[in-house]
């Protein structure tokens, strides 16, 4: 018998029952992705978060059989998602010492909430998580100590030990981000490329990209390989981007393409890109185009207004 490794008959089915998973775990989305962002302190690493958390959120149904409460799911999910990321790049992050931190040396909830922003990075992983479900996003200690695989008195002290952590530790600004080197001639190529796309020459586009190139609109697919970004994503296709200007910037400790559109009384954000070039070519593109809470984000940082207003194709904000 012939076997069958097309796996498109599937991925249709997922395509299928994508949207009523989105409709119940939209209520969440904002407040998940400010948690990510919290947990990995980089608002590139919150998104990345949030995509594996929603991925594996919907993958993981089939081989679930009970009762489940969406927000939980979600955030246990990205809990350990960075649980696991945090164990394999350093161990110790894990640490679980035992002894019983005394009732005097825990800080009050208000100064909790003053200093987890700074000081949350410098807890133990599962110290950081305990700390953040229970006291920022309120869950119970028996919904903090099933989302990170715990008891419940094993969470009662790991608050105990991150709140006298805290009161330890003393708030310092964090570092400003090193500027990354980017050679003149992977600028001049992407140049090239943020020249043809607000001409809307999307031929000339496609000349650019490597054979094997791959261009992700985050949250709502990829296309594999020049010929299917041409064909699909970012080809010869006749999608209009009059009015739009394109920069090279520095944001968040990496380099990215900043489009803005003209509204009338200035610049809007329109949407955030980033490109990998090898060898003249453009072989990885990143689009967060429908991304709300990030672009949100990117917004307050460069001091400009989001473009609420842009073709969702169909679509319609998510989010905030």
């Amino acid at each position: 018998m012939e076997k069958h490794n097309d796996l498109s008959s599937i991925s249709k089915d997922m395509k299928e029952l994508a949207p009523s998973f989105d409709c119940i775990v939209q209520p969440y989305r904002e407040q998940l992705w400010h948690y990510c962002r919290k947990l990995t302190g980089s608002p590139w690493d919150a998104e990345d978060l949030l995509q594996d958390t929603l991925l594996k959120a919907f993958s993981s149904l089939s081989r679930i059989g009970q009762t489940m409460n969406a927000k939980s799911y979600l955030f246990r999910i990205a809990t350990n998602i960075w649980i696991d990321h945090c164990r394999k790049k350093s161990p110790q992050l894990l640490d679980m010492e035992s002894e019983k931190i005394p009732d005097g040396d825990l800080v009050p909830y208000s100064e909790v909430l003053e200093s987890v922003e700074i000081l949350i990075h410098q807890l133990p992983a599962k110290q950081a998580a305990a700390i953040l479900l229970a006291e920022v996003y309120r869950f119970t200690i028996r919904e903090t100590a099933e989302m990170i695989g715990s008891t419940e008195g094993g969470v009662q002290s790991l608050l105990s030990r991150a709140r006298a952590n805290l009161k330890k530790q003393k708030a310092v600004e964090n570092l400003p981000f090193q500027e990354a080197v980017l050679a003149d001639e992977k600028k001049q190529v992407i140049q090239q490329y943020m020249d043809y796309f607000v001409k809307g020459d999307f031929k000339s586009i496609g000349e650019l990209l490597g054979k094997y190139a791959t261009n992700e609109v985050v949250g709502q697919g990829m296309d594999i390989g020049k010929t299917q970004i041409r064909k699909n994503s970012m080809g010869d296709w006749g999608s209009s981007t009059a009015g739009l200007s394109a920069e090279l910037a520095f944001l968040w400790g990496r380099y990215a393409v900043i489009y803005t559109r003209d509204a009338g009384c200035g610049p809007v954000l329109w949407d955030i890109a980033t490109a990998e070039i090898e060898d003249g070519k453009l072989i990885r593109h990143k689009s967060y185009y429908f991304c709300r809470e990030f672009l949100e984000a990117a917004a307050a940082e460069l001091s400009i207004k989001l473009d609420t207003e842009k073709d969702l194709f169909g679509q319609e904000w998510q989010g905030i």
